[in-house]
This record gives structure tokens, sequence and C-alpha cells, in this order.
């Protein structure tokens, strides 16, 4: 998966090291930081985990095209919620639920 922006840097979490791993692993993301204080980074930013009760309001544009996205979710064993939404310029928009039960909306191209 080829990420891009990330609308909120600072994600809610039960589990860090488990939405650590969940982030790095099915988004690609690359790591930052000391084995102690290590973040992942998007867009030149770090991302932080913190405790808090999952949200609705992740949003993260990629640049893969939807069959791509399909595949590359499907082969991590991350389901799409409902059915994808056209959006404007040639997007589209999958819903999906990380380790910790965030609703994350994926825009990618079609």
């Amino acid at each position: 998966m080829k990420p891009r922006k990330l609308n909120i840097k600072t994600i809610p979490a039960t589990d860090t090291n488990r939405a650590y791993r969940f982030w790095r692993d099915v988004f690609d993301l690359p790591q930052s930081g000391h084995q102690s204080g290590r973040h992942l980074v998007i867009d030149g930013e770090d991302i932080i985990f913190v405790s808090g009760e999952p949200t609705d309001k992740l949003e993260m544009l990629v640049r893969d095209h939807q069959t791509e996205l399909r595949k590359h979710l499907r082969n991590n064993f991350v389901p799409i919620i409902g059915e994808p939404e056209e959006r404007f310029s040639n997007k589209i928009a999958f819903s999906i639920h990380d380790s910790e039960g965030n609703t994350i909306v994926l825009e990618a191209n079609l």
C-alpha cells in the first residue's frame, strides 16, 4: 500500500503495541525514532498512538488503485466495511476497522 496523507496523526488505541504493528504492517508505514520511542511516519509526520476510545474520523489518502487496494487488504485479512463510495476526481472510498476498532476511510484511485 502507498499511503500519502492521514488527516489525524494521533490514533486512539487500547493496546498501543498491537495498533503499532497493525498500522506498520497493513499500511506499510516506515518507522522513525529509537526502539524505545518508535513512531510511524506518514507524509513526513509522526503518528502517535494514545490510550482512548475508538474514533470514526480517520481518513487516509492512498496512491493505490482500487484493485490493488482490495488485494492488499484481503492479503492482510482486513475486511472492507459496507459498500465503496465513489468520490470526485476518479477516487473511491473504502471503510475498514483497524485492530483497535477505529474506522478508517481509505481514498484510492478508481
